[in-house]
Order: structure tokens, then sequence, then C-alpha cells
């Protein structure tokens, strides 16, 4: 078994690899199809078109295809992040990866939108979602930050809160990489943290964030703070 300290340099250099991946490839769970199937046969030896062609089909995931060719995922992404680039090959996600956003009940508090929080302390995520579904919120915690892109990107939200100080993949590191992105430049993102600093908000500016929001907080302040970013007049 990897040592404690073998074990993180891993993790730490997949993370890395990952990143470089991003935006073309976000998430294990998207489904490859070909784009481009005459580029694709004048740049590729047949076996391998045919192997795209048997597995891109739009119903395979990028987890499912690398346990099929007993590979890693991490280098079937590699493999074919290339063509993903030149946009030869398209990666989509599931319909059952896409959930719908719900329907208001005449009954119920009327729909306000979807909130994500990604906040690794489980407590804190339970407070949050308690909070904003009362006031008709729709709210998912995401407790895992190496999973939050993918998971970001499925559930498109009209609002992120998103902690700073978090293991592996910190706050700044998930701001900065949505913004990258068009689907998220206008998202209005909120960061939470414990410290108070001057340095701290400049950075969240810096990497893109919208506002930023001092942890302990009052259930007032929160819902002030995700009220003004998702009024019609902001």
């Amino acid at each position: 078994a990897l040592s404690p300290v073998k074990l993180v340099t891993t993790i730490t250099k997949q993370v890395q690899e990952w990143k470089q991946l991003y935006p073309h490839i976000q998430s294990p769970e998207q489904l490859p199809i070909l784009a481009n199937m005459a580029k694709l046969g004048a740049s590729l030896p047949e076996t391998t078109v045919q192997k795209l062609h048997n597995w891109a089909d739009g119903k395979t995931s990028l987890r499912q295809l690398a346990r099929h060719l007993n590979r890693d995922i991490l280098t079937v992404a590699k493999a074919i992040y290339p063509y993903v680039q030149q946009g030869w090959l398209q990666l989509i996600y599931s319909d059952t990866f896409k959930p719908s956003k719900p329907e208001p009940s005449t009954e119920s508090k009327q729909y306000k939108g979807r909130i994500v929080c990604i906040e690794d302390t489980l407590v804190i995520c339970e407070t949050i979602e308690s909070i904003l579904k009362l006031q008709g919120y729709e709210a998912i915690s995401i407790t895992n930050p190496l999973q939050a892109l993918g998971l970001v990107f499925q559930l498109r939200p009209d609002l992120i809160l998103c902690d700073i100080t978090m293991p592996e993949l910190d706050g700044y590191e998930i701001c900065a990489m949505l913004r990258h992105s068009t689907a998220f430049r206008l998202i209005p993102i909120i960061m939470l943290t414990g410290k108070d600093g001057f340095i701290d908000r400049v950075r969240a500016r810096m990497v893109g964030a919208t506002d930023y929001l001092t942890k302990p907080f009052t259930d007032q302040e929160l819902l002030m703070l995700i009220e003004q970013y998702l009024s019609p007049d902001y």
C-alpha cells in the first residue's frame, strides 16, 4: 500500500492533470460522441477509428469506457483530449445527470431558483440547505471539491456558494475554473470563509467571485446576499 505521503502526492498530481483537461473534459460521467468522422478517419488508424465508432455512441460515459478498456479514467481522458479540443469528438451529459428544475407548486412557496453549495463540512451544508429550502430555493450540496466542477456543469445552478478552504481543490481554484467557461461567466459566485481578511477579499475578487460571506453568518445575512443577486433587477 502507498504511504500517506505518496498517496497525497499521487492524488495531487492527478488533480493537476485533470485541471489541464478542463474545460474540454469536465467529468468522468460525460458521454463521448463522434462529431467529425472524416477528420478522425484521416488522422487515426482504422482500428482506432472503429473502436471510437463502437464506444463514442453518446450512451457510454468516460468512466464506463475506461472500465471496458481496462484503463485508468485519466489515461482515457488524456488519450481523447486532442480530438475533443479539435472538435472531432464531443462530450455531452446524459439526461439522467441533468436534473430538471422542479415545477413550482401552488401549495408551496414559489420556486426561486437553484443554488449549489460547495462546502466540505456536512453540518454547514445541511444548515444552508434548510435555510434556503424554507424560502423556496432548490438547494443542492456538494461536499467533495474534486467532484464539484462536473456536478456544477450538470446542475446548472442560478447561484453558487463556494467555501474557500477545502482539501485538494480550494474555492479560489474552483471559482477561477468556472469563470473560464462561458456557461458560468455571469453566474453569481459567493465565496464562504472563516476569515475576514482584506487579502482574502482581494483574492476572491481576482478569481472572479461576485461576493464574499464570512462564517459564521446569520440566516438573514445569507438570504439578503442571495436575494441581492437573484433578484430580477440584478
